[in-house]
């Protein structure tokens, strides 16, 4: 019976080649679960004998500098790396993602790697704050309440791709200008620059030569710095003694507490310029800061002549004006049809060239944000220039002036 098996499994070629490969691999199977269970019998032993995984976790912990409160998404596994047992512990602490190698007979710090990472949970909590919110956010962080500062700015913009808002205010000779995120309100960039504050007044001889000039010549007008502490007497007054003296400076103190508004020097612009609201067009129009002197740009054109000024925010002085001839009049056709003829600041208006571009971009006003929308020269063309952002898009968009025909439209993703 014996001669059977042998010859059942030996008693051909083939049969002795396929009978060798099956004990060849029955012995190799034998010794791989040998050495497997050996290997199992080192593990369980090390693991047996080393420090554990909280104990791990700790020296982890301990070794980033992080509060074990606060860790999240902790991962501990006992394992073998470069010839030793170690416990590899992941974890992950506000915005850093944690990885170390403990060696597990006594805690040594073997490997470790920390990265830096954008949670989404942390990126779905970040709200879009409001224009009135980032002012309050530059007011805190100045120091200062709404009532006791003026604002010359307050707008949103764009910078390096970054939606912020434009925030510029000053009290007395402090001026303050921040950038604030649109998306949590962090403070981008900040700045604040005190101003020596000097008492501007008008030569007589200065004033009298300006009342002299033609509109179409563009002037400027002379100021003079004098002492602070030197009351401003008006032309012609006479001083008689103490008494004189304090009423001229308590005069001089109501003079420098007082304030024009915009429309005041608006109407104080055109007066001087010699036409009326009805026959210009405001191009700007807003307070602003000049050397420490809180004083109000005003632009605005006619149809032969354009027009800037700064008014003194304090008394209403025109600090500085300037008249330039438009090189070419607009013209448009009549009611009647004839072409050619001229129509005197005939111009649409700021809200009709928006809602022009809006139609282009085939979007509505409750879609966009508006950065610009103002109207310009351009080569003798009165132009508006009009820019908007609809999320990460930015359309921008030349409309004439006269005629509302686009000039130029361009819509570009800003990243």
């Amino acid at each position: 019976m014996k001669q059977n098996i042998i010859q059942k499994f030996f008693g051909t070629r083939k049969k002795t080649v396929m009978s060798i490969a099956g004990i060849a691999s029955a012995v190799a199977l034998l010794g791989a679960g040998t050495a497997y269970a050996a290997s199992g019998a080192k593990t369980a032993a090390a693991q047996k004998s080393a420090i554990g995984e909280e104990a791990a976790q700790n020296y982890a912990f301990a070794d980033a500098g992080v509060d074990p409160a606060s860790a999240q998404y902790v991962k501990v596994e006992f394992d073998h790396e470069d010839g030793q047992f170690v416990y590899e512990v992941d974890f992950t602490a506000g915005d850093t993602e944690y990885e170390y190698w403990i060696l597990s007979s006594d805690g040594t710090v073997i490997k470790k790697s920390a990265e830096i990472i954008a949670l989404a949970s942390t990126a779905a909590e970040v709200s879009e704050i409001t224009l009135e919110e980032a002012k309050e956010i530059a007011l805190t962080d100045a120091g200062l309440t709404a009532s006791e500062v003026t604002f010359t700015k307050a707008d949103l913009d764009h910078d390096d791709g970054q939606s912020v808002y434009d925030i510029e205010f000053y009290v007395e000779n402090v001026e303050y200008e921040y950038e604030i995120k649109v998306s949590g309100g962090a403070i981008y960039s900040k700045s604040k620059e005190t101003h020596t504050v000097t008492t501007v007044v008008e030569e007589p001889a200065a004033a009298a030569s300006a009342a002299e000039d033609t509109p179409a010549a563009k002037t400027e007008t002379v100021v003079v710095e004098t002492v602070e502490t030197t009351p401003v007497v008006e032309s012609g007054t006479t001083d008689t003694g103490s008494s004189a003296q304090t009423t001229s400076g308590d005069s001089s103190a109501s003079t420098a507490n007082s304030r024009i508004d915009l429309e005041t020097a608006k109407n104080k612009a055109l007066s001087d310029a010699g036409v009326s609201a009805s026959d210009v067009t405001f191009t700007k129009a807003h307070e602003d800061m000049d050397d420490g002197v809180a004083v109000y740009d005003i632009e605005f054109v006619s149809s032969t002549t354009e027009y800037e000024y700064e008014i003194r925010v304090s008394d209403g002085a025109i600090v500085d004006k300037s008249v330039e001839a438009l090189e070419t009049a607009p013209s448009v056709s009549s009611s009647s049809g004839s072409s050619g003829s001229t129509d005197s600041g005939s111009y649409i208006s700021v809200d009709e060239a928006k809602a022009i571009a809006l139609n282009q971009a085939g979007l509505s006003a409750s879609d966009v944000v508006f950065e610009k929308a103002k109207l310009d020269r351009d080569d003798g063309i009165m132009e508006y220039e009009i820019e908007f952002y609809q999320g990460n898009m930015e359309y921008e968009c030349t409309i004439n002036a006269v005629t509302g025909e686009i000039l130029e439209y361009d819509a570009e993703w800003d990243d």
